[in-house]
């Protein structure tokens, strides 16, 4: 027979355990927390969707993409917010095939030591960017519509032509005397269909030996 005062005992365990679940789920008892969660969905207006929760994104979290691994956070008052992307490691750098007629920089003899072409996509100054780093001897031939093999994928493209003056080698301008009369740039485009044209002053038309890509930033969005 169960006595009177082990059914209160119960009782006021099952009390305490009850209260203790309603506190670990209710933002008001519990305080501000935070967790990870996924993107499922993407709205206008700055919110997304995360484990199926409804979330404001804080404005230094810029273009959400579904899929992402987020941090989020809850305050007291039950509120959602989207702390922002978390890491994925260093996004590395893609050497690219260049076009007929162009050698990858190196270290000792090609693209003036620059090291090879290469680029990638990085997150800076709250929006996507594309980075280039390395250079190119154009070995022989004219110059191409794209020192590329191929064109840039659509996620690697500006919205509307990047275009750089960029350093290449001297080369003295044909027909001028003076001796301080030499080329040392010309002006490369990074085209919305994802090319690379170079396009060079009158002298650099078909003398282009060497040319760099180094510290090269434009903006994806």
């Amino acid at each position: 027979m169960t006595s009177g005062h082990s059914v209160h005992r119960d009782l006021a365990f099952a009390l305490k355990e009850s209260a203790k679940r309603t506190g670990e789920q209710a933002p008001s008892v519990r305080g501000a927390d935070w967790r990870m969660a996924t993107v499922t969905a993407v709205n206008a207006g700055g919110t997304i969707v995360a484990d199926g929760i409804p979330i404001r994104r804080l404005e230094t979290y810029t273009l959400p993409l579904v899929g992402d691994v987020i941090a989020i956070t809850q305050s007291s008052s039950g509120n959602w917010l989207a702390l922002g992307r978390l890491s994925a490691g260093d996004p590395g750098w893609t050497t690219p095939a260049l076009g007929t007629g162009y050698i990858q920089g190196n270290t000792s003899t090609q693209g003036n030591n620059n090291g090879a072409i290469r680029y990638r996509r990085i997150p800076w100054q709250g929006g996507w960017w594309m980075e280039w780093d390395g250079g190119a001897t154009r070995a022989n031939g004219a110059q191409t519509s794209n020192i590329l093999s191929a064109a840039l994928a659509a996620d690697l493209r500006p919205v509307a032509r990047a275009s750089f003056v960029i350093a290449r080698n001297a080369t003295s301008i044909s027909g001028v005397a003076s001796s301080t009369s030499v080329v040392h740039s010309l002006k490369v485009d990074f085209d919305s269909d994802g090319t690379v044209q170079l396009i060079s002053a009158a002298a650099g038309a078909t003398e282009t030996n060497w040319l760099s890509l180094k510290g090269i930033r434009y903006p994806l969005d």
